[in-house]
């Protein structure tokens, strides 16, 4: 499974590189997910500029850290805290809702269980 995170604005590039640091120094995420930059050339610029931080994940225990590590972050920028488009590619329909519910900071099941103990 892929996550693909984008944001646009004058500071796009801070953004995202801030975001990548965050993953990539998070310990939890070690051997879980594998975090990359992806970039592009512009016209007008001097040098390719970071397009998206694109996260792998191979694992199921990668697809319910890189959540918690993303709201984390997300969490240290507030009140500031710039919109994210996050795309997910490789997963099926209910995967990725769940997994987008989670990275909203939402229970992947909408919260409701009507069963006692839970």
């Amino acid at each position: 499974m892929e996550i693909r995170f984008r944001t646009e604005g004058p500071d796009q590039q801070e953004v995202l590189q801030s975001l990548l640091g965050w993953l990539t120094d998070d310990r939890a995420l070690r051997g879980l997910v594998q975090v990359q930059r992806t970039v592009t050339d512009r016209p007008g610029r001097m040098g390719p500029e970071l397009d998206s931080v694109l996260a792998v994940i191979s694992t199921a225990v990668g697809v319910l850290q890189l959540p918690l590590s993303y709201l984390a972050w997300r969490q240290s920028r507030r009140p500031t805290a710039p919109p994210v488009t996050i795309q997910v590619v490789g997963a099926d329909q209910p995967e990725t809702g769940a997994l987008l519910r989670r990275l909203q900071g939402e229970s992947p099941d909408n919260g409701s269980s009507d069963e006692p103990g839970t």
